[in-house]
């Protein structure tokens, strides 16, 4: 009888544990978690730092220096960067392509596994606006 409930105990905690892992994703999946919030933080500092090239700040701003040594967390590839007179773009491969915004998350404009952060220069104010999608 004890080694019966034993057995069954035993049964109901290993599944909740390997259902708590399914749902969470375990621990690959929030290492992949928090790479993809480097790669949102390098693509930030790195469009504050074309934000300021572009308005002749370089020398005087701390958002703009600091940028030229964000490099990809997992492969140390440098990032995209495509630059056109009124807007520009910086772009990274996520390992979990996810479009959600919250409060502390950038708007990303994905395509595929590929995001990017998308900037427009207005021209009534001269300043640089985020994309939204």
């Amino acid at each position: 009888m004890n080694r019966l409930l034993f057995v069954g105990v035993l049964a109901v905690v290993l599944g909740a544990l390997v259902a708590g892992l399914v749902v969470v994703g375990g621990p690959g999946h929030a290492r992949a978690e928090k790479r993809d919030d480097q790669r949102r933080a390098d693509l930030r500092r790195i469009a504050d730092a074309v934000i300021c090239d572009a308005g002749g700040l370089a020398g005087f701003a701390r958002a703009c220096r600091g940028a030229s040594d964000a490099a990809d967390p997992l492969m140390g590839a440098a990032y995209e960067v495509a630059r056109g007179e009124e807007a520009f773009e910086v772009c990274a491969t996520f390992e979990l392509a996810s479009e959600e915004a919250t409060p502390w998350r950038l708007p990303l404009h994905f395509d595929g596994a590929r995001g990017c952060l998308r900037y427009e220069l207005v021209a009534t104010s001269g300043q640089w606006v985020l994309q939204e999608r």
